[in-house]
């Protein structure tokens, strides 16, 4: 299959045993090509020899590790059809103990890690007229945890952004941003 055929799916924290691992190889079994990103190449070593993914070094928390590892998949690919930002970090402590650096390393990652992705790719995207940006939130949203305020926050906050998203670009596309059920497509 050439690859103007397949689906470019970029996806972010695909580091091993995660979520965005697991969903990089359910893309990838669906027979798109997968941009599967990580703050470091050796810990997605086992889709190194597939030639079903690119793999880019990505820190979601530096505005030009992103636009570098954007260029690079649209300079090698030509385009990106689906983001999933999947990237994120936990902070586990008591809320009115945990330092605040801690807190804003969380936001930084889980929060404003996406909407840097996010304001990296609408361009392309909007260019094109198509795309999907799919945000990771979390359940703890619904049901928090003494334990994890801060990581719950920054998923709230997640959440809100994708609405607002949603809903501000729902007239001039088919739907760019999503929360919600992943559906492989």
């Amino acid at each position: 299959m050439d690859l103007y055929e397949k689906r470019v799916v970029l996806i972010t924290g695909c580091s091993g045993g995660g979520i965005g691992h697991a969903l990089a190889r359910a893309f990838a079994a669906k027979n798109c090509l997968v941009v599967a990103t990580a703050r470091s190449l050796a810990s997605m070593s086992d889709f190194q020899d597939d030639p079903r993914f690119f793999l880019q070094e990505l820190d979601v928390s530096s505005g030009e590790s992103v636009r570098h590892a954007l260029s690079t998949t649209l300079e090698k690919l030509g385009r990106i059809d689906i983001v999933v930002n999947n990237a994120g970090v936990q902070c586990i402590g008591p809320l009115a103990e945990v330092p605040l650096p801690a807190i804003e390393h969380t936001f930084n990652t889980n929060l404003y890690g996406a909407l840097r992705l996010i304001q990296a790719v609408v361009p392309h995207m909007a260019s094109r007229k198509k795309g999907k940006i799919v945000n990771i939130g979390s359940v703890t949203v619904l049901a928090p945890v003494p334990w994890a305020g801060a990581y719950t926050a920054s998923k709230a906050a997640l959440h809100a952004l994708t609405d607002t998203l949603s809903e501000l670009w729902k007239p001039f596309t088919d739907g760019i941003v999503e929360r919600g059920e992943i559906v492989l497509v």
